[in-house]
């Protein structure tokens, strides 16, 4: 555990409990125990209850009456929603792109990061190869150039994130159908057939547990 400096302390918790969370040393649904924090780091309650209602709202936490908090888990519910959430916003930016004249940017990005996504695939490096994977998703958003935009998403990115880690996470198969579909959305774009970018992007997020 990293010893914690005198400022700051609930800051400094937050960046430790989410580093934890998105690396999974904690693990979806996990309670985390607050007194037991407080011992290992040797400070008091107060910032670490501080630190868990920033994580509430990134909503990497939720507190459960009578129970404390812990990281989330996903519901089939949740998992369909939080596809649907991301369908709309990337088809979304992605048409804001072609009204802007800035698919190009789309295309270099993607290009990019889907070649990292495979590299990292094939060296076995799960986190790495999904860090990746939604940095390819990410570039259309980010080619929107609309400021507004892409801090909604980084809202609820690490919320993205955990739930690729645990699509990925069910065996290779799933991992191959990440990068074949993200290579057809590729494809499509260059292409410039708006339609089958639809198809793709809606079959890529077409996601159940």
């Amino acid at each position: 555990m990293p010893e914690l400096q005198k400022t700051s302390l609930k800051m400094q918790v937050y960046r430790i409990l989410r580093q934890k969370i998105l690396q999974q040393k904690y693990v979806l649904g996990e309670k985390i125990n607050i007194v037991t924090l407080a011992e290992e780091l040797q400070i008091s309650n107060s910032p670490i209850r501080e630190a868990l209602m920033m994580l509430e709202k990134d909503g990497l936490i939720v507190f459960v009456p009578n129970n404390g908090a812990r990281v989330i888990s996903f519901s089939e519910k949740d998992f369909h929603e939080i596809a649907n959430t991301l369908y709309v916003m990337l088809y979304g930016a992605y048409r804001l792109c072609v009204k802007s004249g800035t698919v190009d940017k789309i295309i270099s990005d993607m290009s990019k990061y889907l070649a990292k996504q495979k590299y990292y695939f094939e060296q076995g490096d799960l986190l790495e190869s999904v860090k990746y994977a939604l940095m390819f998703d990410k570039s259309i958003i980010t080619a929107t150039n609309n400021s507004y935009l892409l801090s909604i998403y980084r809202r609820i990115e690490d919320v993205f994130y955990l739930m690729a880690l645990h699509d990925n996470q069910r065996d290779e198969v799933d991992r191959k159908k990440n990068i074949a579909e993200h290579q057809m959305i590729l494809e499509s774009i260059q292409a410039g057939k708006h339609e089958d970018v639809r198809k793709w992007l809606d079959i890529h997020y077409d996601k159940h547990l």
